[in-house]
């Protein structure tokens, strides 16, 4: 007589077979049956699954919060697992084009928003293949001065965890990680070098640069602990991978497009990981991570319109969607926005070639006016003459 899988007792699946599934897995089991859900929904078989995804939640304040979601780390890594897309078939971000900074709408982008956090925790998590390379948590105060200017956020050898703000930014105001070569100041924090070799002059060949885009994945998520909700900003697998020849660095970038406060804004969330070269070419190092979410004008959001697109990231509004392993409607999404920034470049083209020729007309007429008024004048004095 064949056996199912209901007609097992629930301890031996809960103990021996459910731990044995990784996250997709285990979410996937939970729709079987209700029985299968209420087993999956146990925190205990999430709580290994983030931190093995997610190792920067092994530190004790990330964890603290995770366990404040809902249902523990199964809403956490439900959050946070899929990447995010946007749905850009009914958007018109042709509309925003006319607005100036001065004249954009107000940024609310969900309507039952609670207060603003006290802090927004980010976790970063890189790894080359199965292993990880680089892991840390970042910690960001929500102050005044965050709010009205842009935050940078710097980790150096010297000083491993620093938060920075930069009133003065107006267009670049990068969330930037500078890691250093050492850990041993921060238990929490994982730098690992990939094991590779390149030329120690010419730095990663084409075929190098491929692989790292297909082996180098990244997870960039924003924690808010006041709405105990989590998202993914990163695109996991990278977009595009490239050499700088003059610093001799591997630069790879990841990108997201998401909404931005304007109802048919979007903004492109893009995060760029440059590695190093080892001594004599041995090996590559994550040496610098910077994320910056910019508009069509490449012009980086503030500390509020970043919290209210967040915000709307987080409650899936403004056709943002969750999806596992999407590559080609994420791909789309980046192609989209590219052709749409070209588009703007032209319009805005178009839009001061007008306006040059109003100001000519504009001297035109006052010339002729001018010129009438001088032959009037002289036609009256020839008639006062006479």
């Amino acid at each position: 007589m064949a056996t199912t899988l209901t007609d097992l007792h629930p301890d031996i699946i809960h103990t021996h077979i459910l731990p044995r599934l990784d996250g997709p897995s285990l979410s996937a089991t939970a729709t079987a049956s209700s029985s299968l859900k209420s087993l999956c929904s146990d925190d205990t078989l999430w709580f290994p699954i983030s931190q093995s995804t997610f190792p920067s939640t092994t530190h004790p304040q990330v964890n603290s919060v995770i366990s404040t979601f809902p249902s523990g780390h199964r809403s956490f890594f439900l959050d946070s697992f899929p990447t995010i897309t946007t749905d850009l078939t009914h958007r018109k971000p042709r509309r925003s084009w006319s607005h100036t900074k001065y004249d954009r709408p107000s940024c609310n982008l969900h309507p039952s928003s609670h207060s603003s956090p006290s802090q927004l925790i980010s976790t970063v998590d890189i790894f080359y293949q199965n292993d990880v390379i680089f892991s840390k948590p970042i910690f960001t105060d929500i102050t005044s001065h965050f709010l009205s200017s842009g935050f940078l956020t710097e980790l150096s050898e010297d000083n491993p965890t620093q938060t920075r703000l930069d009133p003065t930014r107006i267009q670049n105001d990068p969330t930037r990680i500078r890691p250093g070569t050492e850990t041993g100041s921060d238990p929490f924090r994982i730098t690992r070098p990939i094991d590779l070799t390149v030329d120690e002059i010419a730095g990663a060949d084409p075929a190098t640069l491929r692989h790292l885009k297909e082996s180098v994945k990244l997870n960039w998520i924003i924690i808010d602990p006041t709405r105990k909700r989590a998202c993914n900003l990163s695109s996991i697998k990278a977009v595009s991978a490239r050499q700088d020849w003059a610093t001799n660095e591997s630069i790879i970038r990841y990108t997201t497009v998401i909404p931005g406060c304007d109802p048919d804004e979007i903004v492109r969330c893009r995060i760029q990981v440059v590695l190093g070269v080892g001594e004599k070419g041995v090996g590559l190092y994550v040496k610098e991570v910077v994320m910056k979410v910019q508009d069509m004008d490449g012009v980086c959001v503030n500390g509020v319109e970043f919290l209210k697109i967040v915000e709307g990231v987080m409650m899936e509004v403004n056709g943002v969607r969750r999806k596992v392993g999407d590559d080609e409607e994420r791909l789309r999404c980046c192609r989209v926005f590219k052709e749409l920034k070209r588009e703007k470049k032209e319009w805005e083209k178009m839009k001061e070639e007008k306006k040059e020729m109003v100001i000519w007309f504009n001297y035109v007429a006052v010339f002729v006016s001018f010129c009438f008024c001088v032959y009037f004048l002289l036609s009256l004095l020839k008639n006062c003459k006479t």
